[in-house]
Parts: structure tokens; C-alpha cells; sequence
């Protein structure tokens, strides 16, 4: 009861309300052991934070999902986390991510559990597939889902009107994959399906409008834009009492029907009233300057257009006016003027192109020159380390101090690419280098680098997992921290090398005030220490094929430690081979260090 009246806050737009009461919800399922209801009102407050943009409270709420399904053995809070997660890297568009989070939830779905989720969680790992243009995987995903809407159909409980909802959204996403692949009449197929089932469970003004709207693309595509307008003048009234967002795009799909057929002036009204409407309803200097240029280019378009009709005219009158002379001076004539502004736009892109790429190079000089290129020459320690970024610059960072007998160092991998990354990666890398200098505990600086990155200045909620130790020369024994990084290959065993076992810490940038746990061993004499980024265990051939870390433990268990050089060039060359020819997905950096006995 109340998590039904939890849906009830969250389908009516009830922020607070909502808010406030999932603390007592949580408590009470809890009490009662009613784990699904505990896990779906989790979901609801994830949701609600992520479509109000409110993505740093979303990923505090993953992070709890997370940690508590862990510790229960609970793989329908996982695949909620999952879930949850996909939706904050679809709020910030990063859709690669948030199909792999949508693809883990759909994996980790436990096979008992309510099929009512699942069935949302297709919807959304399709709408990622489409952003990504995966139409392999949207094939093989919409085989899976009807496969498992008809499994679904087995259990006697669920109404038949779930599922005529579910198939409603199934062959939706049919209609959009076909439309992706131009099969229009499989498109339409889909079309009458939807129809079908409509009239099985009831029409409402949204569903009847969205299915106008498929029509109307139909028509589009086919070229028949008289029924383009017909389907447009259907949709208009009903939109613009229901939803301003769907009546702000069917004036911009007007506008584009009506300039297709050739009526200037009224596809020039109603694309003003369509950025009208979207400028009252988007916010923020930037999407408006881009509206703003998106708009002056389609109506300069539209000008273009209405001229070259206006030009059409006059030339058949200059015909019957003018000798032949004249219509060849004047066509020369405009022929250069046209030649002579492409070369000039041409010229402009081409020294735009040129400084971007120049100031990139000085970024990435810049970037390379804040980590070591050169290490300690010193008797019994052998250390090598390498970076590689994916572009031009990149997040991956890597760092040591040397104070005495004490030797600390770092790798590191900030969330993101390019350029934010590389400014990140830039402060981090400045922080480990001051708080070694003062002798401190890897743990103790790992909680100073966190308070100062997690600061008001990180709006974008960016983060740097890190692998953070010091060791004593002499001794041979290690301090570390590990903020949420990859577990390190440390030699030495039976097996000739195991991934290190470790305290669990969180990245370094999400949450202040976080007090992170160090560890340490007696002694890493003659046992080489390899650390390194998820560049490595998750490079990528072409056909998308990660290297693994099963693939790593092997190549390091047989390999030969000649030096620590040696060894990581020897990963670097194994993982050149993987990708065959495939572009890097993820920066690259490695370490090895080896003291000696």
C-alpha cells in the first residue's frame, strides 16, 4: 500500500512529497522483508532524481542500491542499480554507457522476479541501441524481448491488458528500427499492430496522437506530402491541449511538409512559432545560443529557397525580355560571387580546423609533460611506467615522489574523455604530488584529494579512481590505498601473480567528508608490483571482444620479468595485437615496479 502510494507522488509530479517519504517506505518493506517493494522504491526515488536532473543525488542512490544488494546476495537490487545507473548516463548522453548499464540489468534480471520491470528496461536499452545506431543489437534485442513477451503469457495472473501494453511498446520500437533501416513497409506493418492493439485496450488523445506521428513520418519518407499535411492537421489540436513539447514538434514537422511543398511563407511562421515554444521551454545560455543558430540556419534555408523560386520567375521573364547575351553575362556573373564565398567559407573552416588541432597538440604536450618520462636510478629498484591517451588528450594520469628511502606513487583514470578529463586529471595530478611531498599515509591522502575534487567547482560530477601507495626501499614494505581503481597483479605466489586483494574505497570526487581505508603488506621484496587502467583489461577488437583479465594473468604469469620495462611493453605490444587495427576505446597507462631482494 505504500509503495503504491509512492507510484502515486512519483506519476503526478510530486517531488518532495515523494522525497521525503521514501526513508519511511524503506524502513517499513525492510521490517516486513518485502524485497521487491524495497528495491522498486529505491528505483522510484533514482528515477525521480535523474528526469529532474538532479543526477549527483541519482548516483549517491545507485551507490546505495548497490552496496546493500551486495551485501544481501540480492540480484534484483543489482539489476536496479544497473537500471538506475543507465538513466543518469542517458541524462548526461552518454549512450554508450547507458546501453552497457541497460544490457547488465537486463542480464542480471533475476529469472523469478516480476516481468514488469523487465519489460521496462527493454524499452530504454532499445532507445540506447537506436541513439547508437546498433541495429545488429536492436535486431537480436527485439527477437529476445517478443520472445519473452510470450514466455510472460504462461503466467495465468498478469491481465491480457498487460499484455496489449506490452506489445504496444514492442512493436513501437519495431516502427522505429524499420523507419532506421528505410523498410517502410515493415515500418507501417508495425504501424497496424500498434493500432490493433489499441483497439483492444482503449485509444487516449497521447496514443492516438503518437500514432498520427507515425503516420506522418510514413509519409514523409514516401514523399506523399499532401498526406503528410492531412495526418499534421489531425495531430495539431489534440497536442496542443495535451503536451507542449509534442505541439512545439509537430509545428517544426509543419514546417518541414509545408517547405516541401513549396509554401514559403507559411513553413517560415510556423518554424518561428517551433523555436518559440522551444526556447520557452529549454533553459540555459547554451542550448538557447544553439537553438539560436540552428534556427537562423534553417530559415536562412527557407530564404534560400523562396529566392531561388523568386530568382525561377524572374529568369522566365528575363527570357522574353533580354537577348541571350545578358542572361550569359548575369550567370557568370553569379557563378563567381558563388565560387568566391564557398572558396572563402572553405578557407575560414579550414584555418578554424588548423588552430584547434594546434592548440590540441600544445594541450597534449602540455598534459604529457605533467607525468614522469624519466625514473629513479637507483640500486635495487626497478620502475617503469607508460600513458597513452585515447585522443588527443586524455583522463589517465600517473605520478611518483621519491623522499628518501620512501617511494610513492600513483595511477589514476578520470571518468570521461578529452579535454574536461585532461583538466581534471591536471588537479589531481598536482594534489598527489603536493600531499606526498608532505610525507603523509596513502589513506590520509587519498581523503585530502577527495574533500579538495568533490568540492562546489565539480559540477559535472566528474571523478578519478586511484591506486595510491608508498613504499619503504629498505624494508620493502607497502602502504596503499585504493580509491576505487583496478586491482593491481602483484608476483610472488604459487601461480606467479595474482590480482592484489583489497579494501574497497570509493573514486575520489563524488562525496566529501569520506574518511578512506589504507592497507598494507610486511614486504614486497623481489615480487614486481604491475598497476594499470581499464584501458588495458578493456580494449576492444573490432568485433568488440574485450582483452580481459584472464587474458592479462596469463600473459603476465608467462612472462619472463626481465625488467619492469620489459613487461610493459610486453602487455602494450598483447594488447596492439588484440585490437587488430580497432581504434583505442579508453586511455592506457601502466606501471611496474620491482624491489629488489
Amino acid at each position: 500500500m505504500k509503495y503504491k502510494e509512492l507510484a502515486y507522488y512519483y506519476n503526478n509530479n510530486i517531488h518532495d512529497t515523494l522525497v521525503m517519504m521514501v526513508p519511511e517506505v524503506l524502513d517499513f518493506c525492510r521490517e516486513h522483508e518485502l524485497w521487491t517493494d524495497y528495491y522498486d522504491t529505491w528505483m522510484l526515488l533514482g528515477e525521480e532524481y535523474c528526469f529532474s536532473g538532479e543526477h549527483n543525488e541519482a548516483i549517491k542512490v545507485v551507490q546505495e542500491i548497490h552496496d546493500d544488494a551486495t551485501k544481501r546476495g540480492n540480484k534484483y537490487g543489482l539489476t536496479a542499480s544497473e537500471f538506475i545507473k543507465g538513466l543518469v548516463y542517458d541524462g548526461q548522453a552518454n549512450h554508450k554507457e547507458a546501453a552497457h548499464s541497460f544490457e547488465m540489468a537486463l542480464a542480471n534480471y533475476p529469472a523469478n522476479a516480476s516481468p514488469f520491470q523487465k519489460n521496462s528496461i527493454y524499452v530504454y536499452y532499445l532507445t540506447e541501441l537506436k541513439n547508437l545506431n546498433d541495429s545488429v543489437k536492436m535486431r537480436t534485442t527485439l527477437d529476445e524481448w517478443k520472445a519473452y513477451i510470450d514466455k510472460c503469457r504462461q503466467d495465468t495472473t498478469i491481465p491480457s491488458v498487460q499484455f496489449d501494453n506490452w506489445l504496444y511498446y514492442y512493436h513501437h520500437s519495431c516502427y522505429v528500427y524499420y523507419m532506421h533501416q528505410k523498410k517502410l513497409d515493415k515500418a507501417e506493418m508495425h504501424v497496424d499492430s500498434v493500432v490493433k492493439h489499441l483497439n483492444n485496450t482503449g485509444w487516449s488523445q497521447v496514443t492516438r496522437n503518437e500514432v498520427n506521428g507515425f503516420r506522418t513520418q510514413l509519409a514523409l519518407e514516401r514523399k506523399d506530402y499532401a498526406e503528410a499535411l492531412r495526418l499534421n492537421d489531425q495531430q495539431l489540436p489534440l497536442a496542443k491541449e495535451l503536451d507542449i513539447n509534442a505541439y512545439s514538434e509537430i509545428l517544426g514537422k509543419r514546417a518541414a511538409i509545408l517547405s516541401k511543398l513549396g509554401r514559403w511563407k507559411e513553413a517560415y511562421q510556423y518554424l518561428d512559432r517551433h523555436y518559440g515554444l522551444v526556447d520557452s521551454l529549454r533553459k540555459g545560455e547554451a542550448l538557447q545560443q544553439l537553438n539560436e543558430l540552428n534556427k537562423r540556419f534553417e530559415l536562412d534555408e527557407l530564404r534560400a529557397q523562396q529566392e531561388r523560386e523568386k530568382m525561377e520567375n524572374e529568369r522566365r521573364q528575363m527570357y522574353l525580355l533580354m537577348a541571350i547575351v545578358g542572361i550569359v553575362f548575369i550567370a557568370i556573373v553569379v557563378f563567381i560571387l558563388l565560387r568566391l564565398q564557398a572558396a572563402r567559407r572553405v578557407a575560414e573552416l579550414k584555418t578554424e580546423q588548423e588552430r584547434i588541432e594546434s592548440e590540441l597538440r600544445i594541450a597534449r604536450d602540455i598534459q604529457m609533460s605533467m607525468v614522469p618520462n624519466t625514473f629513479p636510478d637507483r640500486e635495487g629498484l626497478d620502475m617503469y611506467a607508460s600513458m597513452a591517451p585515447a585522443r588527443q588528450v586524455g583522463g589517465d594520469l600517473y605520478g611518483y615522489v621519491l623522499d628518501g628511502d620512501k617511494l610513492y606513487f600513483c595511477v589514476g583514470d578520470v571518468s570521461g574523455k578529452g579535454v574536461p578529463a585532461s583538466l581534471f586529471m591536471a588537479q589531481a595530478t598536482r594534489l598527489f604530488q603536493t600531499l606526498a611531498k608532505q610525507g603523509m599515509l596513502p589513506a590520509e591522502i587519498c581523503t585530502r584529494m577527495n574533500d579538495a575534487l568533490s568540492g562546489e567547482d565539480n559540477e559535472n560530477g566528474m571523478f578519478v579512481t586511484l591506486f595510491l601507495g608508498v613504499i619503504d626501499l629498505k624494508t620493502g614494505h607497502l602502504s596503499f590505498c585504493n580509491a576505487g581503481h583496478n586491482p593491481p597483479v602483484i608476483g610472488g605466489s604459487s601461480l606467479r601473480g595474482d590480482f592484489l586483494k583489497m579494501e574497497s574505497n570509493a573514486p575520489l570526487g563524488l562525496w566529501p567528508g569520506l574518511q578512506y581505508v589504507g592497507e598494507e603488506i610486511d614486504t614486497i621484496k623481489g615480487r614486481p608490483l604491475f598497476i594499470y587502467t581499464d584501458g588495458l583489461n578493456e580494449a576492444e577488437n573490432p568485433q568488440q571482444q574485450r582483452f580481459g583479465d584472464e587474458r592479462l594473468l596469463s600473459i603476465l604469469r608467462n612472462t619472463h620479468f626481465g625488467s619492469s620495462q620489459q613487461v610493459v611493453q610486453t602487455l602494450a605490444e598483447e594488447v596492439a595485437r588484440h585490437r587488430n587495427g580497432a581504434e583505442p576505446n579508453d586511455d592506457l597507462t601502466m606501471m611496474c615496479i620491482r624491489v629488489a631482494e
